[in-house]
């Protein structure tokens, strides 16, 4: 699984303000970083179970080895970074779960002539599916693949032109879900208010077109889907100790119609996966002294409820995580993190004219508690412990797991 603090619930959720993007990792220095890390985790309930449908309850221990790389240099008007993790993650008592983790990106930055901005990015990443989503033992590595590029022009003072554009890749390694594997192409554009401050807010209409490749009449995929939107995006410093990052607006998911035809009880049902309502991605940044800060995280989406659940549902989190700087080597995070996702029926029967509804609703809740110590400079060390539990109508999806995880990680 990787990463000291690992948040499936965000990592999954498809929605508006969200898609497409190719997610940044934290900037290297200027010049170029690599070293070798080692990551020990620890699951009380590997497989996210609460024991029914013959999952068991199972407590697993992984190791994983990588080597981080890491690049920024700037040429003139350019700015190129990259960025490379490779780790190969091991379970001595689940040896068949074995994986690779792969995180690779690279962006580059130009000012053109005419004070015209460009940015491009791509990214690779590869992680094994959480098994809340697989609902099942199945091991499944999820590979996502991404590019972006965006362009700002000038206007009028303090207006600016905006275009973007972003295709993505998702492929399963399972065969069970490959049906799920999807292809996204997505365009937008707008105006950007930015004043000398360097602050900016983004008035955007979106356009995205999905394809589920290898999806078949067989299965519960519509061929694709076309989401319609519109609204902010802001990345805006209040003062020295308040920045607000993300966007917020209102999106419309029309899926591809597909009749199916069960052959349980013979009739004929259309699958209606259409959404329309407001999303909204936002982070808020409070940087309350030189040694404590507050972040909080707010998320509304509409869509497919995870990588491997394609039922439509309703999402809603909210997460809190405040900061103590203890010394200049350590730092202490807490966190919490509550989620509540509305599934939808999205089989109309057509026969007996039943339309979709409520089917299931998740609680969960996330919190524990995480220090980093920077003994060397050139070392870092890294504790998190914390609790995963989800409450459901449908007691055979609750779950409660303890993880906990060491990792060090060397730079050079």
């Amino acid at each position: 699984m990787g990463c000291a603090v690992r948040c499936a619930g965000l990592a999954c959720v498809v929605a508006f303000a969200a898609a497409g993007q190719v997610r940044a990792q934290e900037v290297p220095a200027p010049g170029f970083t690599f070293g070798p890390g080692e990551i020990v985790q620890h699951e009380t309930n590997f497989f996210r179970s609460s024991g029914a449908f013959g999952v068991p309850i199972e407590s697993a221990t992984s190791y994983e080895t990588d080597l981080m790389g890491a690049f920024q240099q700037t040429y003139g008007r350019e700015q190129v970074s990259a960025s490379a993790t490779i780790g190969r993650v091991l379970y001595p008592q689940l040896g068949e779960y074995d994986f690779t983790r792969q995180d690779i990106r690279a962006a580059l930055k130009s000012n053109l002539p005419y004070n015209v901005d460009v940015s491009i990015g791509i990214a690779r990443t590869a992680q094994l599916a959480h098994f809340a989503d697989v609902g099942g033992t199945t091991k499944d590595i999820i590979t996502f693949n991404a590019a972006n590029a965006l362009v700002d022009f000038p206007l009028e003072v303090d207006w600016r032109g905006v275009l973007g554009g972003n295709v993505s890749q998702l492929t399963n390694s399972a065969t069970a879900f490959q049906t799920q594997d999807l292809n996204t192409a997505e365009l937008d554009g707008g105006i950007r208010f930015q004043p000398s401050t360097g602050n900016h807010v983004d008035l955007l209409v979106r356009s995205v077109e999905g394809t589920y490749p290898n999806n078949s009449p067989a299965s519960f995929i519509p061929p694709g889907y076309h989401d319609l939107g519109a609204g902010l995006r802001a990345d805006w410093t209040f003062s020295g100790a308040s920045h607000l990052q993300g966007s917020a607006g209102f999106v419309r998911r029309s899926n591809d119609e597909l009749l199916y035809l069960n052959t349980t009880t013979g009739q004929t049902q259309l699958l209606d996966r259409n959404f329309s309502g407001p999303a909204y991605d936002l982070t808020y940044l409070w940087q309350a002294t030189a040694a404590s800060r507050l972040t909080v995280y707010g998320l509304r989406s509409n869509g497919p409820s995870g990588d491997n659940v394609y039922v439509p549902s309703t999402t809603e989190t909210f997460r809190l995580t405040p900061a103590y700087q203890l010394s200049a080597k350590i730092e202490v995070d807490a966190y919490y993190q509550w989620t509540k996702r509305n599934y939808f029926t999205d089989v109309y029967d057509v026969v007996n004219s039943q339309p979709p509804g409520t089917t299931r609703v998740d609680y969960s809740r996330y919190g524990g508690l995480s220090m980093i110590w920077n003994p060397r400079r050139w070392l870092k060390v890294a504790l998190d412990i914390h609790r995963e539990d989800r409450d459901s109508t449908i007691a055979a999806y609750n779950y409660g797991d303890n993880v906990a995880t060491l990792s060090l990680q060397s730079s050079f």
